[in-house]
């Protein structure tokens, strides 16, 4: 059916249909103003069914972040004992009183929640804190007080029904998150197309001087001194393991983890594909495969011409960096193009939801080690109550050890000519994009260029690296040392356009500029912080695998690590070159420490693998230190002292923790390891 013939279908049911519906009984629930880029075409067809989950408030929501606090603080004597499904899964659960008032307020609607037989609701079976509900759309507006429309996004011409005000009775508010499928006009397809794409010749195939090194950029790791030699024009599977430091490394237990790998909106993953590129750049990994999990209509086509580039880009960085770690691509599907003559519940368009929910129903032994996600929308077009669940979502799974790892965007500071708000007022500013916001979750920039690397720009990448402040979510404790003094230089430059108190992004960066692919039996060079994303997360892969060898947990949520210990260490390399240019401004610049472009900088593993190595790192560190400074205070010799270890095991656990500190820059100065020494000169 063309559009032209559904608009006009869509009218004339439209007026045929009932009164507009009265809420003058029911406060708002939500409001929001039609985001950029979608247009309101026709009232909704009376008949057309709608999903639409009812998410209920959860039992404890702030004790799931304390844990998480806990958990993930190197310096807190419970960091890296993850909870499990089960006690996370208590933390999530609603009170059942409010389970039992959204029950009645649906069977006052003719929806009996409880019942199988009639088909119109079923309560979510991973954590149980959402009630999935298939109505017409007369019915949902009864039940809301909504007008729902037919809405077209420009640029794509999807078409979803939606609303842009709901309501709900007072009673039941109050037990309820929001209601889903009604306000979200997802864009999640704004980083679908990487942000740079070379389709190759028909038949071309990468000659030597496509897998080797230009002159112009030749260079030697700075930590490593390992030789690096990559082609800026064709980055291969081969040049970043040099480059980031994996080349050499072994995984030990690649069996005990996974790492997933999250695809949406049609984007599915080739196996003839994977294989041909692994022939080429990752020989000795050319058995390598990935599997595949369907979930919210997902599919898995294998016809080569229905390969998608995003997801092929993924699977095949994780693959060619990880081989043989097991690698999971989920497929997900959740926005489906509107049919006015398709009378069956349409999937939510939420899709974020559906996988967290999915991913949090894994038993502990199915549960992904880290999941990779290149995708990502404009903040402000994300509904904030639902943004809040999908970040509590990410939340509870940092506690069972998983770590999320984001794309921070392609489009810089904003893409130029579109930086105004949502909100009705048109105000000019700065767009951060979620999930990238999510304080819970790992955002990932892009560099360019190997000597230096630098952050990506238009003359190499063809884009500019996502970053920036959010205006949702206030910037975390663990951050704000790091972040405080940079948004406040900031401010002068870009005063009133951006909230200089808001979580600060990207928190890392990794190479994001010309990957060398396959994709549809052909070779494309491709590239977007969506490359960075499943580079950086292979690395945290391969740091669980030798954690995991030596009978650690893994890491779990990153972030307060990463600035509170390997900030500044040998773990990540500093860019402090380029800026996330954008709203026709230069955007944010890069700086030596964090800044909103590449956050700390690139990883180098083997240095990495070292500061990560403990179970217990750093509590035990500090208990020494402090113990050593009592010690040295009774004797008058104040705070310095040099630490030498002896046969007794606590004793050498804690030197070799102090070591670590001294590693990591914790302690000023850098420990003689051949001595066993270490001079305390901070803490």
């Amino acid at each position: 059916m063309n559009f032209k013939s559904f608009v006009s279908l869509a009218l004339l049911v439209a007026g045929m249909a009932a009164a507009a519906p009265s809420s003058s009984f029911m406060p708002i629930k939500e409001s929001v103003a039609i985001p950029r880029g979608w247009v309101e075409r026709a009232p909704a067809p009376e008949d057309h069914t709608l999903s639409l989950r009812i998410n209920i408030k959860q039992r404890d929501g702030e004790a799931l972040v304390r844990h998480l606090t806990e958990i993930s603080d190197p310096l807190h004597e419970r960091y890296g004992q993850h909870l499990s499904q089960v006690e996370v899964r208590e933390l999530l659960s609603p009170e059942e009183e409010s389970v039992s008032v959204v029950k009645r307020w649906l069977l006052e609607h003719g929806i009996d929640a409880d019942s199988t037989s009639q088909g119109l609701a079923k309560r979510d079976p991973n954590v149980g804190d959402s009630i999935l509900v298939n109505v017409p759309v007369h019915k949902a507006r009864d039940m809301l007080g909504a007008d729902f429309s037919v809405y077209q996004h420009e640029r794509s011409g999807e078409l979803v029904v939606r609303t842009t005000k709901y309501h709900l009775p007072e009673h039941v508010a109050r037990h309820v998150d929001f209601v889903g499928g009604t306000t979200y006009f997802s864009t999640v397809g704004s980083l679908k197309k990487p942000a740079s794409f070379e389709l190759m010749p028909e038949g071309w195939e990468p000659t030597d001087s496509d897998l080797q090194s230009d002159a112009l950029f030749k260079t030697v790791n700075a930590a490593t001194s390992a030789p690096v030699e990559c082609n800026t024009d064709s980055v291969t599977a081969d040049c970043l393991r040099k480059l980031y430091g994996t080349s050499s490394y072994v995984p030990q237990v690649p069996n005990s983890q996974t790492i997933g790998v999250a695809g949406f909106l049609k984007e599915w993953a080739n196996y003839a594909d994977l294989k041909e590129f692994l022939q080429v750049e990752r020989p000795d990994g050319a058995n390598g495969t990935f599997d595949v999990v369907l979930l919210n209509g997902g599919q898995n086509p294998q016809n080569r011409t229905q390969a998608g580039g995003e997801a092929n880009l993924d699977i095949q960085t994780v693959v060619g960096q990880t081989y043989p770690i097991k690698t999971t691509y989920f497929s997900t599907g959740g926005s489906p193009p509107f049919k006015a003559d398709q009378n069956t519940p349409t999937n939510s368009n939420e899709p974020y939801y559906e996988f967290f929910s999915y991913l949090l129903g894994l038993s502990d032994a199915k549960l992904p080690s880290v999941i990779s996600i290149s995708y990502g929308d404009d903040e402000q077009t994300v509904p904030k109550d639902y943004a809040d669940k999908v970040c509590q979502q990410i939340a509870a799974l940092g506690t069972r050890g998983v770590t999320v790892i984001s794309a921070s965007g392609d489009n810089g500071v904003g893409s130029d000519g579109t930086c105004y708000t949502n909100d009705g007022k048109n105000t000019y500013g700065f767009l951060p994009s979620f999930p990238a916001s999510c304080p819970y979750i790992t955002s990932v920039g892009a560099t360019q260029s190997f000597s230096p690397e630098v952050a990506v720009d238009t003359s190499i990448a063809g884009f500019y690296s996502g970053g920036g402040f959010s205006n949702y979510y206030q910037r975390p404790s663990y951050a704000d040392a790091a972040q405080s003094a940079y948004a406040t230089k900031q401010a002068s430059s870009f005063k009133g356009l951006f909230n200089t108190t808001g979580r600060g992004y990207p928190d890392v960066a990794a190479q994001g500029s010309k990957f060398l692919i396959r994709y549809q039996a052909r070779w494309v060079k491709i590239g977007g912080t969506s490359a960075s994303v499943p580079l950086f997360s292979s690395i945290v892969g391969l740091l669980n695998d030798d954690r995991k060898a030596k009978g650690k947990s893994t890491l779990g949520f990153l972030n307060p690590l990463i600035y509170s210990k390997l900030a500044g260490s040998a773990g990540l390399n500093d860019i402090t070159s380029g800026s996330s240019a954008g709203c026709d401004t230069n955007g944010f610049p890069a700086a030596s420490g964090w800044d909103a472009v590449t956050g700390f900088g690139t990883p180098n593993f083997q240095a990495l693998r070292t500061l990560t190595a403990l179970s217990r790192p750093f509590q035990v560190a500090k208990r020494a230190v402090e113990s050593l400074r009592y010690e040295e205070k009774k004797k008058g010799k104040g705070r310095n002292a040099s630490v030498r270890g002896n046969s007794d095991d606590s004793v050498v656990e804690d030197l070799y923790s102090l070591l670590y500190l001294c590693t990591a820059k914790s302690i000023a100065y850098k420990p003689n390891l051949a001595s066993s020494a270490c001079v305390v000169t901070s803490i």
